[in-house]
């Protein structure tokens, strides 16, 4: 069995865990040892080479051991929210190479835990 994820799929890895991430960031409710564990994979990024197939491997790995799971039409809602609020996840434009938009400086950014402090 290959451990290979098809070019959609580690896309689509990275944009869903970027929306839930941004979820966490604006729920009250979201746990505080979620940015606990966020450390570690920040680590693992930082150690990585900067590859965006590789990282989304590391995201789904660090998912999985967090229990960490997605449901397609929540994240859809999300993504549908956030537009209408004037925020986007950017994705890689048609022929655009993903490491441009998904690299791992942009990843450890977004793992960092929110701040008070308006964007």
């Amino acid at each position: 069995m290959s451990d290979r994820i098809p070019s959609s799929d580690f896309l689509q890895i990275i944009e869903d865990f970027l929306t839930f991430l941004e979820q966490a960031k604006t729920n009250p409710q979201t746990p505080p040892q979620l940015w606990e564990h966020l450390r570690t994979l920040e680590t693992q990024l930082t150690a990585a080479e900067d590859k965006t197939l590789k990282l989304a491997k590391i995201i789904k790995v660090w998912c999985k051991e967090y229990q960490i799971t997605f449901n397609p039409e929540e994240l859809a809602t999300i993504r549908a929210n956030m537009i209408t609020q004037g925020k986007k996840i950017r994705k890689p434009a048609e022929g655009e190479r993903p490491e441009n938009v998904y690299n791992k400086a942009f990843l450890l950014e977004k793992v960092q835990p929110p701040t008070n402090e308006p964007a």
